[in-house]
């Protein structure tokens, strides 16, 4: 399989996993409006409650890719943890009041498949030195890790490799210096 092919399978499965938490996300929505009519909210507190339990899940979710800082990080999972607990809890308890244990156990079910998703595709990683290597027929090899101060000094042997064999412009001739006899007279 080369890496087309898997980034291609990659794709898909991702395209096919964003569908079925696009999906979740309705249902949760619907429990969680459900919940909402329960406690007494009507109208648009109701049908937009959801923005407030499962869309802050999101963004602590967004929150905790590596481009960002530790505390970050932690912060958003804080933020996907609690919204996340929040979620389920509604899931639940709209099946629950809804029709019993079955329903209760599907709203669960909604909530765990999503989570479940959300970590596979996180971790899809196409094999790409493996694949190149087999495709090259060759033995995979890893480049040597360099420390900062391999690659200063490997920068600067390059620059002053650079600047030896750089043409030298003939410029202007150095201007020479006034005589001390010429600056007695000026003054």
């Amino acid at each position: 399989m080369n890496v087309k092919i898997a980034d291609r399978v990659r794709l898909a499965v991702t395209l096919v996993a964003t569908l079925i938490m696009v999906y979740a996300l309705f249902v949760s929505r619907d429990h969680i409006t459900h919940v909402a009519h329960l406690i007494g909210l009507g109208g648009y507190q109701a049908e937009t409650l959801f923005v407030l339990i499962d869309l802050p899940a999101l963004v602590g979710k967004a929150m905790m890719l590596p481009y960002f800082a530790k505390r970050t990080r932690d912060a958003g999972r804080l933020l996907m943890v609690l919204s996340g607990s929040l979620s389920v809890v509604c899931n639940v308890t709209s099946g629950w009041f809804g029709g019993g244990i079955g329903p209760a156990g599907y709203g669960a079910f909604v909530v765990f498949m999503f989570l479940l998703l959300e970590w596979a595709v996180v971790r899809i990683k196409p094999a790409a030195a493996v694949t190149r290597a087999r495709n090259a027929g060759g033995v995979e090899t890893q480049a040597p890790t360099l420390t900062s101060r391999q690659i200063a000094a490997r920068k600067g042997v390059e620059t002053r490799r650079r600047k030896a064999t750089a043409p030298v412009s003939p410029g202007m001739a150095p201007v020479p210096a006034p005589r001390v006899e010429t600056l007695d007279a000026m003054m």
